[in-house]
């Protein structure tokens, strides 16, 4: 014999659907979807859901429950920087390719703010090409050379015995506790401030790189020689060689390879 329950079951969605439409239609609100309701209703209990319009109604309106748009909270938390000039489309879009990972948007409005440029180029070629270790090296490197900030600026390398050594040869032991804490490789102290202490993983080193690329373009075009070679042994980079003068020639008209040694002009 049928189940009688199925046509009783069948019979309350439609009555739950009906009483939504008229409540949509009195209040002037869009009417929801039915796959919409569907996934309330299985969300509530399925076959065990009370079919409740108020506070189907009450998730509706404030979009809570199934009906809680995550890109909502993408947009707020992106507008906490008042820096940020942009659109629901262009965020829309963002996420769309590549998620509701904010520090990425923030990172493509900061880049996309230099207009196609060498500076833009070789700041993309900087964090494509450049492992964590080093953009850390070429950040202290900056810090060093151009004293434009202080000190403290440092990102010390846990992983570096000479940076060891400066950390615990001058910090308290609370201050060292709180490293250990961090499990992370890299952090910076303020010491000369307020004391502070970060910790960064390689999205921060990137952010750092990004941020501050303003003060760092116009140091590596005046003393280029300085910045010639990034990081140390294996781990190092012929930076400007590889990266950046490639770049430069590019944008005069010719093409540098320096691995074969080659100046060619560029035909067109």
């Amino acid at each position: 014999m049928a189940d009688l329950n199925i046509i009783e079951k069948a019979n309350k969605v439609l009555t739950f659907r009906k009483y939504i439409r008229e409540e949509c239609r009195k209040k002037g609100l869009e009417y929801p979807s039915d796959a919409k309701i569907a996934e309330y209703i299985a969300d509530c209990g399925g076959d065990n859901c009370v079919f409740d319009l108020n506070d189907f109604m009450s998730d509706y309106e404030t979009k809570d429950g199934v009906f809680h748009d995550p890109f909502n909270d993408f947009k707020a938390e992106v507008l906490e920087h008042d820096w940020i000039k942009t659109t629901d489309e262009e965020m829309r879009n963002f996420v769309t390719e590549q998620g509701y990972n904010v520090r990425g948007f923030l990172r493509c409005k900061s880049i996309n703010g230099y207009k196609p440029s060498l500076e833009k180029d070789i700041l993309i070629a900087t964090i494509t090409k450049l492992n964590t270790y080093q953009l850390v090296r070429l950040w202290n490197k900056f810090i060093e050379e151009s004293a434009v900030y202080g000190e403290d600026s440092y990102i010390y390398d846990l992983d570096d015995a000479d940076d060891l050594k400066i950390l615990r040869g001058n910090m308290s032991p609370a201050e060292w506790a709180r490293v250990v804490g961090f499990k992370c490789r890299y952090v910076s102290w303020h010491n000369l401030n307020d004391g502070r202490l970060l910790k960064y993983d390689d999205e921060d080193i990137k952010d750092v790189i990004v941020g501050y690329w303003g003060d760092i373009f116009p140091r590596l075009i005046v003393w280029s020689e300085l910045y010639e070679t990034i990081g140390e042994g294996e781990d190092g980079i012929a930076y400007f060689d590889f990266i950046v003068r490639p770049i430069i020639c590019k944008y005069l008209g010719y093409e540098y390879d320096p691995e074969r040694g080659t100046f060619e002009e560029i035909k067109k």
